[in-house]
């Protein structure tokens, strides 16, 4: 009973003020369609998915903008297509970035190279794999930068396919969305995605962040917004205008690996983020486990206490959530993946601490 007692609280904290935020403030924002912006794209090998998403990206409905793709190293035509594609793009800035045998380096030095080569200093990030769903994408997240806010955070969420491992990996970012963008509107903003994210030149260049987590295999866009975002100069924007909506992981294994791969940088978050973190799946786990431990001891009435608040209370709060950012086929089944990933978290990440994830190419 204890134990069940101190899991509500902290589940009533979770949801009741940092969760209903997101749940049920109203999250229309105004676009800003005069703000200079540059995008900033970094593919690698990604010809193709630049041919969709270059044209998505022009047709924004903005006044100033330019798109600056970094062609990080591909040993495709991608460079070749860049170049074709730009005469009829006056907008299209695209930089090259030569491989050298002597180094071994990820995305990190192709974003900086990005920020050197943008000449707006509102910047907006995402990957070639990505697609918006409209064009109001650049205005609707350039609006996060009003009141002189410098980060913006948005929300990208995985193409919807068939198969289990999709149904997992949408879960799991819609659910990882829903904690960051909402911590991030409650003042406690901890990380942010790549794929649907804005800052300045002032905030990347005057921070630790991209230095610090050098030797990282990943961490470019969360450890970064980790180590500079505080309430005073970020915004979480969760209009549905500004979702970029991101390709889906094509095998369980693949996704397996992201998951590994992100477990690694988790651990460089500032401590107080840490323990929030920390507390949110423990909690989830020991009310469920109390539940069950009360119904075994024959004490069915704390039990349904316990029920009753997850499934009147929290449940309804967090599927409202997932409905805001999209999710509206994942809450009749948010219930049982929460159990398997309750089950799944901890054993991913003690896998990365017996077998170290591998470096990204």
């Amino acid at each position: 009973m204890y134990v069940m007692a101190g899991a509500l609280l902290v589940l009533s904290f979770f949801h009741l003020v940092i969760f209903s935020r997101l749940a049920f403030r109203k999250q229309h924002v105004e676009p800003d369609r005069d703000l200079p912006v540059s995008v900033v794209i970094c593919a690698r090998n990604e010809r193709f998915s630049l041919q969709q998403l270059i044209p998505l990206i022009m047709d924004q409905d903005h006044r100033e903008f330019e798109v600056v793709v970094v062609n990080d190293r591909s040993d495709d035509d991608t460079w070749e297509v860049l170049q074709w594609m730009k005469p009829d793009l006056p907008r299209l800035r695209p930089v090259n970035i030569q491989a050298d045998e002597k180094f071994s380096y990820g995305k990190k030095i192709a974003l900086g190279v990005g920020m050197r080569s943008a000449k707006y200093p509102h910047v907006l990030l995402t990957d070639a794999d990505c697609m918006p769903t409209g064009r109001d994408w650049i205005s609707t997240m350039a609006a996060g930068f009003k009141g002189g806010k410098q980060i913006v955070i948005g929300h990208s969420p995985y193409e919807k396919r068939a198969g289990f491992t999709n149904l997992m990996e949408r879960y799991d970012g819609l659910s990882k969305a829903v904690q960051f963008i909402s911590f991030a509107q409650a003042g406690f903003p901890y990380m942010g995605v790549g794929r649907n994210l804005g800052y300045t030149h002032e905030v990347f260049f005057n921070a630790k962040g991209p230095r610090r987590h050098q030797q990282l295999m990943s961490g470019d866009d969360d450890l970064f917004i980790n180590e500079v975002a505080r309430a005073r100069n970020t915004s979480a924007v969760a209009d549905g205008r500004s979702i970029m909506t991101t390709r889906a992981t094509p095998d369980l294994a693949t996704w397996i690996r992201r998951k590994r791969r992100h477990y690694t940088t988790a651990r460089y978050y500032r401590f107080g983020h840490k323990v929030l973190l920390t507390l949110l799946p423990m909690s989830r786990f020991l009310l469920w486990a109390a539940i069950a431990a009360l119904l075994v001891l024959h004490r069915p009435m704390w039990a349904l206490v316990g029920l009753g608040a997850q499934l009147l209370i929290f449940a309804p709060i967090f599927m409202v959530a997932l409905r805001r950012l999209g999710g509206g086929g994942i809450v009749w089944v948010a219930l049982p993946l929460e159990w398997l990933f309750l089950v799944l978290e901890p054993l991913l990440y003690v896998s990365t601490l017996i077998i170290k994830p591998r470096r990204w190419k």
